[in-house]
């Protein structure tokens, strides 16, 4: 049985690179921040409120160190043995947020073994013009079943 299709969020190389020293620099300032909160002579309790809102900031920023190098790596991987296809725009959707609005396009990604359906969630202009029935380039690895939408 084929694995689930999954999107490949495309990141560069030297984006992913730029995502990690911020990460980086970020959580360790967090982390210096924590040591001078619990050297400032404040009671206890208040330290310790103070350190657990920080100590969730530094395990965000984890988080996207972790996930920007893995982004990264998906990328080369289906850059390198990725097939470019026309995949139909099959359905869309919008979602506004209040902040920001997003479009969901339904997609159908066309392979020699039949193709699945996949879903795109994005907020730039080009995919706020798609229609059901119009097509757009994916970049689709078969064998893997990763695909991404260049914009």
């Amino acid at each position: 049985m084929a694995p689930n299709p999954a999107e490949v969020s495309l990141t560069s190389p030297r984006s992913a690179v730029a995502q990690r020293v911020i990460a980086g620099l970020s959580a360790a300032a967090v982390v210096a921040a924590m040591v001078v909160l619990a050297l400032s002579g404040q009671p206890w309790w208040a330290i310790l409120l103070w350190d657990l809102g920080l100590l969730v900031v530094v395990f965000i920023m984890l988080a996207i160190w972790f996930t920007a190098g893995e982004s990264a790596k998906q990328t080369t991987a289906l850059l390198a043995v990725g097939k470019q296809v026309l995949g139909e725009v099959v359905g869309r959707t919008e979602d506004d947020d209040g902040e920001d609005v997003h479009y969901e396009l339904a997609l159908w990604v066309p392979l020699p073994d039949g193709g699945f359906q996949a879903t795109h969630r994005c907020r730039r202009a080009e995919c706020s013009r798609r229609q059901p029935g119009d097509r757009l380039t994916v970049l689709v690895d078969p064998k893997v079943r990763t695909w991404a939408v260049p914009h």
